[in-house]
């Protein structure tokens, strides 16, 4: 027998294609945000940035679309302008999934971060909140989420 046959009838051989037939490929927005546009708060502005989008960079199937950034967007200082054009990136289907560092970096007003949550639940938006070493995904059909 040649060695090409032998090579093609052993069982334990798997063909594993070049590429695959159907990439999907997310389309991926960061939301980073500080209160205050002092030194440390900018320190941590780009801390929350990097770490979001070396995460990002490391899984084949995200794209990173745009960062979007509010600085001084305590409720009473700003209207968060980079937060409302993330929504209507969402709205406009231009995102996929939103990631931020964690739920007091996507907002400190409870019922607008509800509220935000059930519009990105609607428009099929999946959204995680990234901590150091950890990735949680928040399902937006789990119990805690109001109707």
């Amino acid at each position: 027998m040649r060695k090409l046959e032998q090579f093609e009838l052993n069982p334990k051989v798997l063909f594993i294609p070049a590429h695959k037939d159907k990439i999907s490929v997310e389309r991926v927005g960061i939301y980073a945000r500080v209160s205050t546009a002092g030194r440390e708060q900018l320190k941590s502005l780009a801390a929350q940035i990097s770490g979001v989008t070396r995460h990002v960079s490391k899984i084949d199937d995200w794209h990173l679309v745009d960062v979007y950034m509010d600085v001084g967007s305590a409720k009473t200082e700003s209207n968060r302008k980079e937060f409302n054009r993330l929504l209507n990136d969402c709205k406009n289907h231009e995102l996929d999934r939103v990631i931020t560092k964690s739920l007091s970096r996507f907002g400190r007003d409870n019922v607008e971060v509800i509220e935000s949550l059930r519009l990105l639940r609607d428009l099929g938006v999946k959204i995680y909140f990234y901590l150091p070493a950890v990735l949680s995904a928040i399902s937006l059909e789990q119990p805690w989420m109001p109707t």
